[in-house]
């Protein structure tokens, strides 16, 4: 039986990065669409919400991840462990509902300075979009921690193509960020209710959660902070550019979250969705880690290099194809953004290495000193294309200090061989 586990393993490593690839495909090529569309200066507002939007989800992110930690399937010789399976459910209502109750309540506080065009347009569908995601993390970490990969991998492909299509649908009538930013959040509402539907049978009464309700909050609450540090340096970038900087004119500030979003996220994006696959690999090869870490490493590096020569090449002339207008970003900036993400993603690498030593303690601060180093260096004053550069250098370079110390000060140890695992059902 443990050879056959291991023989469909990749099965599920294949589906989420073709589910990855599908999904974060959609999103992407709506992202090209709408800056067409919307044109940058139009597009710097959007682009806000969806960065205030993403940066709150990929915090939330960490209850996904604690849920499929905890989520197990349940034993039918077992006696009690089946009765904690509503911890999940109720723990999802009271978190969504403390969540939308916060957002609501604090608005005052920062709706001014996140939203300064559209205001309190945007807030209501943003407290809805991150509310229903806290019902997508759940139900998605109870997929994986049962190996159910078809069923998790279609959360995120329904996902996706239900924004592409309702977003798009949106800009053939209207140009309102206001109402662009509710097909944004409709889906992770609708999302959890299809795959719900299809795949109830299978998991209702055949799980068990490993923890009681304090410790499963607690477990998320460390989950989130680092998951949220994670936000900052990916998807939350626009939003922390826009927070923290001088007023600069919408045309300027569009034109270089749109070169972010779109010279990025080839790099980064798949690093992270490969994350629970790099942290079996370093398991698995527990004794030569820190090798794999540094070919991983030289991998990502290399990629990003040539991916940010091509940028310089190609990249003015793409976003003058798709502005009509010559003058959007300069090939030297647009080269260095993608460069910049080649460190983000050896940071992924690194942050996996770290977590398959168990060394939580290292993976979280690495990501929170990014963090913080990246805002802090976004608050100098100095022109909006310098900061952000060495924002997007300096913040990650010193994560990687951080968990590469870690990573170097701590002797390896073999891992012990895995207990038989169930076979996964989908």
């Amino acid at each position: 039986m443990p050879e056959e586990v291991a023989r469909r393993r990749p099965n599920g490593a294949v589906l989420i990065l073709l589910a990855t690839a599908i999904g974060g495909g959609a999103g992407y090529v709506l992202q090209v669409l709408t800056g067409v569309a919307l044109g940058t200066a139009a597009y710097a507002s959007f682009a806000v919400f969806w960065s205030a939007l993403y940066l709150l989800v990929s915090a939330l992110s960490g209850v996904q991840q604690e849920v499929a930690r905890a989520a197990h399937p349940l034993d039918p010789a077992a006696d009690v462990t089946g009765r904690r399976a509503p911890v999940v459910r109720d723990f999802t209502v009271i978190a969504a509902a403390l969540v939308a109750v916060v957002l609501a309540a604090s608005a005052w506080i920062w709706v001014g300075a996140v939203f300064p065009t559209n205001g309190w347009s945007l807030v209501l569908p943003l407290i809805v979009g991150v509310s229903a995601y806290l019902v997508v993390a759940a139900v998605s970490g109870v997929l994986y921690g049962l190996s159910f990969w078809a069923a998790a991998a279609a959360m995120t492909i329904v996902d996706g193509l239900l924004r592409f299509g309702i977003v798009g649908l949106m800009l053939l009538v209207t140009s309102d960020t206001a109402v662009l930013a509710w097909g944004v959040a409709a889906p992770f509402v609708i999302t959890p209710v299809v795959v719900w539907i299809a795949v109830r049978r299978g998991v209702v009464g055949r799980f068990g959660i490993d923890v009681g309700p304090r410790e499963l909050g607690w477990n998320v609450l460390r989950t989130v902070v680092a998951a949220a540090a994670t936000g900052v340096m990916v998807s939350g970038l626009p939003l922390m550019i826009q927070a923290t900087g001088d007023t600069v004119s919408a045309d300027a500030f569009g034109s270089l979250t749109y070169a972010i979003t779109l010279t990025r996220a080839p790099v980064v994006i798949v690093v992270l969705a490969l994350q629970s696959y790099l942290v079996v690999v370093f398991r698995s090869h527990a004794a030569a880690v820190l090798g794999w870490v540094a070919r991983l490493s030289a991998l990502v590096v290399v990629g990003a290099g040539l991916l940010a020569l091509l940028a310089w090449w190609l990249g003015p002339w793409a976003l003058s194809v798709l502005f009509g207008r010559p003058d959007v970003l300069a090939g030297g900036t647009i080269a260095l953004l993608v460069a910049t993400a080649g460190l983000v993603g050896v940071l992924c690498v690194t942050g996996a290495a770290t977590l398959s030593r168990a060394q939580h303690g290292a993976f979280t601060g690495g990501w929170i000193v990014a963090a913080v180093v990246t805002v802090g260096v976004l608050l100098l004053p100095i022109g909006l294309h310098e900061r952000t550069i060495l924002a997007l250098t300096v913040g990650p370079s010193a994560g990687l200090l951080v968990q590469g110390a870690a990573l170097l000060g701590r002797r390896p140890t073999v891992a012990q061989p895995e207990s038989p695992e169930r076979p996964p059902r989908s």
